[in-house]
């Protein structure tokens, strides 16, 4: 497809999307399917990317596509500036990591990337020197930044050697662990994987799971993984491709992934709205019912198109907060507190 083609495509989808009422909506899954994209390398075209933010930044204005703008910035920064001064470390110390190792530092608030609910683990050894170095190198370079390693989506590449050919796998880190732990012995029982990872069982026996239904590794009793499961690992594995790539959950979005979102969206909309009827009050300082409703339709509509409900409940909730308060005249009227 050629560039023309391409913005072509482009234009026709942010004139789709201007008619569309829930913008926010758009943008959020937007922003969590870009990421995906800029963080496991899957876009087509950088460039076509940067187009397309370009052109929902002239549509919805720079306030709508801050975030996606600082998501580029960090990919480019960490692909080039910060991988080359990281190089120059290690030469510079005369250090040999032994394996090829890249880093992506985000900023958290640019991000759609949860920091919550991180489940426990203990870094392969194979990893350990590399993953202190970089820390080690980024301590010194910035100062008053914290690192929180996202192990989730990171990912690696292994050489299968057991097997009459050799693989190239590209795993997620919690593959890599596991796989890594069959370097001493063919067979592992759950309990001494868990102990070696320090993964949650709920979330082992996920990981696990997807191992064996890829068939790489075996169970010697059922197909079904649970804490008593002996597994082993595959030696006759067939792939018809030498280098091919496992699919992690983290890459895929669940319901429940896809309920959150939307629940994030409904909170974003409550300040949103909040935040409009705090602006209108503070420069109106009186104003009926009806008005304040018709004020927060218009400043919300370039976002998304509010119920009344919502906003009813909205400035009852700043009534509460005691931003305003009901004039003692009329019900339906309300007065701003300074």
């Amino acid at each position: 497809m050629s560039e023309n083609e391409v913005d072509d495509k482009l234009t026709n989808s942010v004139t789709v999307f201007k008619y569309l009422d829930d913008k926010d909506i758009f943008q959020r899954f937007y922003a969590r399917m870009l990421a995906r994209r800029l963080i496991y390398a899957q876009s087509m075209s950088m460039d076509a990317e940067e187009a397309m933010i370009n052109k929902l930044k002239q549509a919805c204005g720079y306030e709508f596509t801050n975030k996606l703008h600082r998501m580029f910035t960090d990919i480019s920064i960490s692909r080039s500036d910060l991988q080359n001064k990281f190089s120059a470390f290690i030469k510079d110390e005369a250090i040999d990591l032994g394996i090829s190792f890249s880093i992506l530092v985000l900023q958290a608030g640019a991000w759609p990337i949860g920091q919550s609910n991180l489940p426990t683990f203990s870094m392969p050894q194979e990893l350990e020197k590399n993953v202190n170095m970089f820390e080690s190198f980024y301590n010194r370079s910035v100062s008053g930044r914290k690192l929180t390693w996202m192990h989730t989506f990171c990912s690696g590449e292994l050489k299968l050697n057991y097997l009459k050919e050799p693989y190239f796998v590209t795993v997620g880190t919690f593959h890599m662990a596991i796989l890594l732990t069959f370097n001493n012995s063919i067979t592992c029982t759950f309990a001494d994987i868990m102990e070696s990872t320090r993964l949650p069982e709920p979330e082992l026996v996920k990981q696990i799971q997807t191992l064996v239904d890829t068939k790489i590794i075996v169970t010697q009793d059922s197909s079904i993984v649970d804490e008593k499961s002996a597994l082993m690992l595959n030696m006759g594995y067939i792939n018809k491709r030498t280098k091919f790539k496992i699919t992690t959950t983290v890459q895929k979005d669940t319901a429940q992934d896809v309920e959150h979102t939307h629940t994030a969206i409904d909170e974003d909309r409550k300040l949103y709205i909040q935040a409009a009827v705090v602006r209108t009050m503070k420069a109106r300082k009186i104003l009926k019912h009806n008005l304040l409703i018709q004020e927060v339709k218009s400043q919300s509509k370039s976002r998304f198109s509010p119920s009344i409900s919502m906003i009813k409940k909205c400035i009852q909730s700043l009534i509460d907060k005691q931003y305003l308060e009901r004039t003692p005249k009329f019900t339906h009227e309300y007065s701003y507190i300074a």
